[in-house]
């Protein structure tokens, strides 16, 4: 079970089912879920149900944030247990909004995720749109380390998240241990047999920027699909000699938006090489598959 803290103004104590009736006035209440990834609950009992699967999950922690001991619960704080990061997450009630709240009571579990935890690292996912929770990680000491797309399953396009993030050493203020080598990306190296070939079919058949072409002949290069440096899709093509035989080891898979039916019929159009349609498969994501000339089959796909 939790332990329950105190902040100067607040008492997060565990979360039960009896805080359902309390919260359902978050939960059900339409402009505090927007940027959650479920619709407002329409009955106490739904939010019953949505604490019950929240405290089920294993490795979470759940606290009812109240303003004393003997107070109804005005919002719930948690980590939300069995993600490759530990995630903190947070919901307060519309009218106890722009009052400080959430930074204090987050400011007490990274104090006991850090220190009795054991965390090295938390994690804080933003809709890019929530300018007030954004504003709460800065307070926090929080950093965008990065963003990443959501598709909740109640919409149909998928929102940004700005994944913020904070190290132990960066809650503790003290100097950050040596970590060794940082890893940044990946990107998959192609070998073709006609770089300048091969960069203009990803730049006439797939909607792909040319980079570079390095060379005179080219004999390498990079292709790139994105809108922002830091969040794009690389290839790079290196040439390798005519007589030597390109066999794949496997496919390279490409996550887009939840336009992908109208990528497919692009891509259909303008001739390119389809190994497999559209299909929604059965672990969550709407998948199709091409291949390049020179034998790379390249799988695209979506929350489904």
């Amino acid at each position: 079970m939790s332990p329950q803290l105190r902040t100067e103004r607040l008492v997060l104590r565990p979360l039960t089912l009896d805080d359902a009736p309390a919260l359902h006035q978050v939960y059900g209440d339409a402009a505090t879920m927007r940027f959650m990834p479920n619709l407002p609950h329409a009955s106490v009992e739904e939010t019953r149900q949505h604490l019950a699967h929240a405290l089920d999950v294993s490795g979470a922690v759940h606290w009812a944030i109240c303003l004393d001991d003997d107070g109804d619960a005005i919002g719930h704080l948690n980590y939300l247990g069995q993600t490759v990061l530990p995630g903190l997450g947070y919901i307060l009630r519309r009218d106890q909004w722009n009052q400080g709240y959430v930074t204090e009571a987050c400011r007490a579990a990274l104090d006991y995720g850090f220190d009795q935890m054991n965390l090295d690292r938390v994690e804080l996912w933003i809709d890019e749109s929530n300018l007030a929770s954004q504003r709460v990680a800065q307070k926090l000491g929080f950093r965008v380390k990065g963003t990443l797309p959501l598709r909740y399953g109640h919409e149909t396009m998928h929102k940004i998240m700005q994944v913020h993030g904070m190290w132990r050493h960066d809650w503790r203020n003290v100097e950050a241990p040596r970590t060794g080598v940082d890893f940044f990306s990946a990107q998959p190296v192609l070998p073709v047999h006609n770089v300048t070939t091969s960069a203009h079919w990803f730049r006439d058949k797939l909607g792909f920027r040319i980079d570079f072409l390095y060379g005179a002949p080219p004999r390498h290069a990079a292709v790139s699909r994105g809108d922002w440096t830091g969040r794009m899709v690389t290839f790079q093509l290196t040439r390798v000699p005519p007589e030597r035989v390109i066999t794949p080891a496997g496919y390279i898979y490409v996550m887009v938006g939840t336009n992908i039916d109208e990528l497919f019929d692009q891509y259909q159009s303008a001739g390119v090489d389809i190994v497999a349609e559209p299909v929604s498969q059965p672990w969550g994501m709407r998948e199709f598959t091409i291949r390049e000339p020179n034998g790379h089959e390249l799988r695209f796909g979506t929350q489904g």
